[in-house]
Formats: structure tokens, C-alpha cells, sequence
């Protein structure tokens, strides 16, 4: 045999009764049986096959935060591809249901050139068999198992889209938020700018000004207008994003509530609350290593059963080139044995173990990194929010600062230019706290990100399970 693969078939033949009529009767019997079983099973089909396409919800009236999400969980096309996995693991599923009973193949053979009587004896032209595929019913329930596992861990991979999609999302409604009130801020330096060019054109047309600080002026208003500019542009690109995101045409007009849009995308998530023990607990990498490693543990029971024997069954009619006169069904059941295949499957169950000790090792790795990552969001949140608080002295110090100048222009002490320009650090200052702001905002939002917080508030993952 060499080093080809070599099997055995074993089979004991068990003969019905013959009767007058027996074949083609016994034949419809099998026939509407096997009918009457795939069109039991096959009503399962219309739930797999079911359009899991749910209504969008409206873009009309003010659109906060929860709004948002309510929109990119109905139709962001970036949480497309996951959904639609976890209804090829189902249907994958239901295929390993299916194949819990053994796949039946019918035959038939029609004799153009009939065979003639040989002795008296009378034979048919035809020939009719039902066969069954070699059938390890163990392998067939661990390999069910598996698929249901799988199925698991494609709505684990999900909701990790959905949690990081949401991040994104908030992401890009802080952004908004921010570009607002920068947006809000510039125009106040825009029109100091063009204050503070005027009074320069003033003196100069009554000959106590120079052409220079004229120029000077208006290079600062041409600066104050290209930042508002730029914030503009910058707000419409992000605006883009937030439509495709949202699964929306370009044209789609957003009202957006973007008041205190820091507190809507944080919600009541404290950062001083969260641990790394719930951060562990509730991390989809680590639920989908585990599933893993329950999937390869099935791997190793399925590389074993392929050891044993499968399963073979036939029922036929004889064969009208064989010299016999018989007529009815004939029942077959077997063993399929394999003899030799180069150990392949001894070494296969050794290759499906490592794979398992793996995924062990590959769970404690992202453990230790979930870790240290934790550290890493937590230093630069503190880092954050260290510079929130600094920009935010900053501006009481501007404050303080345009306040004097304030009292000395009104006093006579100091010309306009300088209570402008301290009109001017104040708005300055405020627009670092805002830009500060946004950063621990998103600080924290990543570590909501990291906790698990984000995706548990928005998704019920028991609502995914069927």
C-alpha cells in the first residue's frame, strides 16, 4: 500500500422479505421518509436566512449623543462586516446541525440495452440505492459544539467593533464640540483684530501712527481670518466623518446638541472608580482568547475521534447484470476503518494540544499587555488632566491680566493696543482650556474605552444570543 492512505469497509447485508412489488413499493417508502425529514429540518432555514436589517432611526429634531449612537447602531456601515459574520457562524451552525444526521446520497442506473433473460431468470433494467457517507456521530456533536463556540466568539468580535466604533464616535462628537466653541472664540479674535486695525488706520490718517503698525494690524487680522478658516474647513471634514460614519448621505443636515459635549459622551463614567480587575473582566480580547481556547479543546476531542471507525448504511435493489431473480431492497451497515495514513492523525491530536497551550500562553501575554496598558491610559489621563488644569490657570491669570488692562486704559494709564492685546490673551487662553479639555475628555473616553464601560452601557450582549 505504501504510504497512501488505505481503508477498510466492513459491511453485514440484511435482506427485506421479498415480495411481488416489494422494490418499487419499498423504494417510495424511503423516498417520501427522506422527504418527509429534510422538509421537517429545513423549516429552520427561514430563521437563519431571516433579514436582520433593522429601520434606521430619524436625522430630524436635536441630535445629542445617545441619538447619535442610536443612529450608528441601526446603520453604520462600519458595523456591517462584524454583524454579517455572525450570521455566517450561525448559518455555519446550523449546517453542523444538519450534520448530526448522516448525509444520505441516492442512486439510480437505467440500462439503455437491457439485459436479457438468462435461464428463466427475469431481471429489471433499473437499479435504485440509498448510501450514506461514512458518519462519525462523536466528530459530528464535537464539531456542532465547536460551531457554537465560534458563533460565540464572532458576537464577542462584535461587540468589540461596536464598543471601538462608539469610541470613535465620541471621538468625533468631542471634536465638534470643541471646534464650536473655537469656532465661537476666533470670531472675538477676529474682530479685535479688526479693531485693533482700525484704531492703527485712524492714527495714522491723523499723522501719530505709522504705515508699519497699519501693516502690522492688518497682518494680524489676515491671520485671525485664515485660523477661522481653517476651523471651518476643519469642522466640515469632520462633520464628513460623522456622516460617513453614521451611514448617511452628504447632503444629510445635522443638527447637533453639542452643549457640555464632554459630560454627553462620558455619561456618569468615573475614572477613579474603574479598576484593571473589572477591566479584565469585562475585556473582549481576553472573553475571545478563552473561547479560543474552549474551541481548541473541541479541536483536540475532534482530532481524536477521527481515530475510531465511521459509520457506513446502504439499502439497494440487485443489480440487473448480476444473475439473480431477487427483487426488493436490500439493507447494508458498515464500518469504515482507516488502515494507514503515516500516523497523520497520532500527530495531529500532538499538533491540536500545542495549539491549545498556545492560546493558554497567548491569554497570560494579553493579560500582562491589558495591564500595562492600564498603567499607560492612567498616567496619560493624569498627564491630561494635569494640562487641563494648568490652561485653566492660565486663563484666570489672562483674566486678571486683561482686567488691569482694562482699569489702566480707562484710567488714561495705557493706550488702547494694550487692552486689546489683553483682551486678546484672555480669548487666547480660553481657547488652550478648550483644546486641554478635549484632551482629557478623550483620555477618559479611551480608558471608558478599556474598561469595558463604553460597550456594557450601549449593548446588551445577551440580546445578541439566541
Amino acid at each position: 500500500m505504501g504510504l497512501c492512505n488505505a481503508k477498510l469497509s466492513v459491511k453485514n447485508y440484511f435482506r427485506f422479505p421479498a415480495q411481488r412489488g416489494s422494490g418499487s413499493t419499498g423504494a417510495r417508502w424511503l423516498i417520501g421518509l427522506l422527504v418527509f425529514v429534510l422538509a421537517l429540518l429545513g423549516g429552520n432555514l427561514s430563521g437563519v436566512a431571516a433579514d436582520t436589517h433593522r429601520p434606521g432611526v430619524s436625522t430630524e429634531g436635536l441630535l445629542n449623543f445617545d441619538r447619535l449612537v442610536q443612529i450608528a447602531l441601526s446603520q453604520s456601515p462600519y458595523l456591517t462586516k462584524s454583524a454579517l459574520e455572525i450570521e455566517i457562524r450561525r448559518m455555519d451552525e446550523t449546517d453542523s446541525r444538519f450534520g448530526m444526521i448522516p448525509p444520505v446520497t441516492f442512486r439510480s442506473y437505467y440500462y439503455v440495452n437491457q439485459p436479457r433473460d438468462v435461464g428463466g431468470l427475469s431481471t429489471r433494467p433499473y437499479s435504485l440505492s440509498f448510501n450514506m457517507e461514512p458518519y462519525n456521530p462523536l466528530g459530528s456533536y464535537l464539531t456542532l459544539q465547536a460551531q457554537k463556540l465560534a458563533s460565540q466568539m464572532a458576537i464577542l468580535a462584535h461587540l468589540k467593533v461596536i464598543s471601538e466604533g462608539l469610541k470613535n464616535l465620541g471621538k468625533l462628537f468631542l471634536d465638534l464640540g470643541t471646534l464650536k466653541r473655537l469656532a465661537a472664540y476666533q470670531t472675538d479674535l477676529v474682530s479685535l483684530a479688526r479693531e485693533s486695525l482700525t484704531y492703527a488706520e485712524n492714527r495714522q490718517s491723523i499723522g501719530t501712527g505709522t504705515s508699519l503698525e497699519v501693516r502690522l494690524a492688518a497682518q494680524e487680522l489676515e491671520l485671525a481670518r485664515s485660523e477661522q478658516e481653517r476651523l471651518r474647513h476643519t469642522e466640515k471634514r469632520t462633520l464628513g466623518q460623522l456622516r460617513s460614519f453614521l451611514g448617511l448621505k452628504a447632503e444629510t443636515n445635522l443638527n447637533l446638541d453639542l452643549r457640555d459635549a464632554g459630560r454627553q459622551v462620558l455619561g456618569s463614567f468615573d475614572p477613579a472608580a474603574a479598576t484593571l480587575a473589572q477591566t479584565k473582566d469585562r475585556s473582549y480580547d481576553l472573553k475571545l482568547l478563552e473561547l479560543k481556547k474552549d474551541l481548541q479543546g473541541y479541536n483536540v476531542a475532534l482530532a481524536k475521534s477521527k481515530i475510531f471507525p465511521s459509520l457506513l448504511f446502504t439499502t439497494q435493489t440487485p443489480d440487473p447484470l448480476s444473475l439473480n431473480s431477487s427483487h426488493g431492497l436490500y439493507v447494508g451497515f458498515g464500518l469504515e476503518v482507516p488502515v494507514w495514513d503515516g500516523f497523520s492523525r497520532i500527530r495531529n491530536v500532538s499538533r491540536q494540544k500545542a495549539v491549545l497551550k498556545q492560546y493558554g500562553a497567548e491569554k497570560d501575554l494579553k493579560e500582562m499587555d491589558l495591564s500595562d496598558q492600564w498603567e499607560a491610559e492612567q498616567g496619560e489621563l493624569q498627564e491630561a488632566a494635569a494640562s487641563w488644569k494648568m490652561a485653566r490657570s492660565q486663563e484666570e491669570l489672562a483674566r486678571l491680566k486683561e482686567r488691569q488692562a482694562e482699569i489702566r486704559y480707562q484710567s488714561g494709564g495705557v493706550q488702547l493696543p494694550a487692552y486689546l492685546e489683553g483682551r486678546k490673551g484672555i480669548l487666547d487662553a480660553q481657547k488652550s482650556v478648550a483644546v486641554k479639555a478635549m484632551g482629557y475628555h478623550a483620555a477618559v473616553l479611551k480608558l471608558r474605552l478599556i474598561s469595558g464601560d463604553l460597550g456594557h452601557s450601549y449593548v446588551d450582549q445577551s440580546a445578541w444570543q439566541k
